[in-house]
């Protein structure tokens, strides 16, 4: 964050009416969930291709083909199935029904092996108990049902569903011009600082990072270490 940037960074207590939340790494442990996600994938994906495909390596082909430029700014549901798609081609497997299978065996494994961190309900009963509105915004696509997060959810933008994702600035404003909300009123909260807490404050919006491991230093930057700490920082905008 550049000086100007870190000067401007408005400081709690946040006058909000909405909090945009993000999901992975957020809300749910998704490293886990990822490996169970690929290692699924893997398994189909050997079948198919009469070879072995291994999980680390369809993850590491995953990361390569969202830095390239001509893909970095598509959606995530796209990347996973040109990823799949690529690792299938390599054995001259690669047709469509083929990479959707693989596709439907890795969103099994990674929502079987979601789980919620323990900050979360508390933190999510006491911000609704405040009157504010909870929006889950994600590039992600977990089925809030599935892990018992919908009754605190009044909605979801997520990037597959809206064309736009994170990093892009056009992925907050976009989420504040489909309820209403002035950025002034809204607040992002995420564990990342280029993929939520930049994107949001380049929006206009106000931001809190999850810095569950403490590894962010600088002051300029607003951070909690527990979703716990998320209630005390904000008041309903009236």
């Amino acid at each position: 964050m550049n000086a100007a940037a870190s000067a401007a960074a408005a400081r709690p207590p946040f006058r909000v009416s909405h909090v945009l939340l993000d999901v992975d790494g957020t809300l749910v442990d998704y490293g886990s969930a990822l490996r169970a996600a690929f290692a699924a994938a893997a398994a189909r994906c050997s079948t198919l291709a009469g070879s072995a495909v291994h999980g680390d390596a369809l993850l590491q082909l995953r990361i390569a083909v969202g830095r390239e430029p001509s893909w970095a700014a598509r959606r995530p549901s796209e990347l996973r199935y040109e990823t799949l798609r690529r690792a299938l081609a390599e054995h001259g497997a690669d047709s469509d029904a083929g990479v959707r299978a693989a596709l439907r065996d890795y969103e099994v494994a990674r929502d079987g092996a979601l789980h919620v961190f323990p900050d979360v309900h508390d933190a999510l009963g006491a911000l609704r108990a405040l009157g504010i509105t909870l929006i889950a915004a994600s590039n992600g696509n977990v089925d809030l049902r599935a892990v018992g997060l919908d009754g605190y959810i009044a909605g979801r933008h997520y990037a597959d569903e809206v064309g736009v994702a994170k990093p892009d600035a056009r992925f907050f404003s976009g989420a504040l011009a489909r309820w209403g909300v002035a950025p002034a009123s809204a607040l992002a909260v995420g564990d990342r600082f280029d993929n939520d807490y930049a994107p949001a404050r380049a929006a206009g919006l106000h931001a809190v990072l999850l810095d569950r491991a403490a590894a962010v230093n600088d002051p300029a930057i607003v951070r909690v270490r527990s979703l716990a700490e998320l209630p005390a920082l904000v008041a309903l905008a009236v």
